[in-house]
């Protein structure tokens, strides 16, 4: 079957180095020299090597990133672990906290540590601690201007002095 086409559409495979390539289509010969063919060949698989380092990359970059998120959320967890531990840590501490303020802990202290001992009958004194509110009005303060200009006198003189 003899089929015309646009040769920029024809995928011929590529033929041995040491034959030329001779292409016939209806009127047109194409001849390629080996030195052109050698340089298309090289041309291709150079191609290829890129388009193969190519995808190398990618799958790299690909798994550099999951390595990058791996090790992020494994730094979370460890900080979510020590801020567990320090909770744990404080609630220990406010315990220690709470018992030390209990009475019987601190009489248990004074009298074992401290060598303490609770007070004797006769050593104890009470003291009426009640107290009547109530006003006591001391002194008549009257106004009168010609008192004031005493107290204003008699108060220059002492800063004169």
């Amino acid at each position: 079957m003899n089929t015309r086409s646009n040769l920029a559409y024809n995928n011929h495979v590529a033929v041995p180095y040491h034959e030329p390539q001779v292409q016939r289509h209806s009127n047109v010969h194409i001849h390629m020299s080996n030195k052109k063919q050698r340089a298309a060949v090289k041309r291709a698989n150079a191609l290829g090597l890129l388009k193969i380092a190519l995808v190398v990359f990618c799958a790299f970059f690909v798994l550099y990133r999951g390595l990058i998120i791996t090790d992020k959320c494994n730094a979370v967890e460890q900080k979510r672990n020590e801020l567990s531990a320090l909770i744990t840590s404080n609630e220990k501490l406010q315990f220690e906290i709470d018992r030390s303020l209990d009475l019987k802990h601190v009489e248990a202290v004074a009298q074992n540590e401290l060598g303490m001992r609770r007070a004797e009958k006769y050593q104890t004194i009470y003291i009426d601690l009640e107290q009547v509110d109530y006003v006591e009005k001391t002194a008549k303060h009257q106004f009168s201007p010609v008192g004031r200009i005493a107290e204003f006198c008699t108060g220059l003189m002492a800063y004169l002095d």
